[in-house]
């Protein structure tokens, strides 16, 4: 099994400043997340990851079964299952107006309720790399859907604990 090595990191920096009366006022603040992930199954690790480029026409909806994401890697052709999900990282690529993903949503049928909007050039982060989520045959699914008006072109990267296993 190949040996996995992960460094994710998320930042937002900005500054605020006012003129007063007697001088300005700055404001610098810097929110970081940084993480360095080991090869492993314990906590803070992780040895399996998937990663896949994804066109998703209007009104229609991507399923991700974390149990069966095919992989072709080193010559080798199978596919990717997870046991624990621990890292999720979407960026939606298009640059057109109104063009939006919905994550997380209840069903291909059902986009009622989902966890985030991704709009055109935006992304979504999800980690947990110290418990993870248990991936169970009734939560096996990752939905993402288009309801808008055109063509989504997005990117899609998940990591955790599993194996990587042979199509044979």
């Amino acid at each position: 099994m190949p040996t996995l090595s992960i460094t994710g990191n998320t930042r937002l920096t900005f500054a605020l400043s006012d003129v007063q009366l007697v001088g300005s006022v700055t404001n610098d603040v810097v929110v970081r997340a940084t993480q360095t992930v080991e090869n492993g199954t314990g906590a803070g690790q992780a040895n399996a990851a998937w990663a896949s480029k994804v066109t998703l026409a209007a009104g229609s909806a991507y399923s991700l079964d974390l149990t069966s994401m095919p992989a072709s890697a080193f010559g080798y052709v199978g596919r990717v299952s997870l046991t624990n999900l621990r890292d999720v990282v979407v960026v939606n690529n298009t640059t057109t107006a109104g063009r939006y993903l919905l994550y997380g949503v209840i069903s291909p049928q059902d986009v009622t309720g989902y966890a985030a909007r991704i709009g055109r050039g935006g992304s979504y982060r999800w980690t947990d790399y110290q418990d993870g989520i248990t991936v169970t045959a009734g939560n096996k699914l990752i939905y993402i859907a288009n309801p808008s008006n055109g063509t989504v072109v997005f990117d899609i990267a998940v990591a955790g604990v599993g194996s990587f296993l042979d199509n044979a």
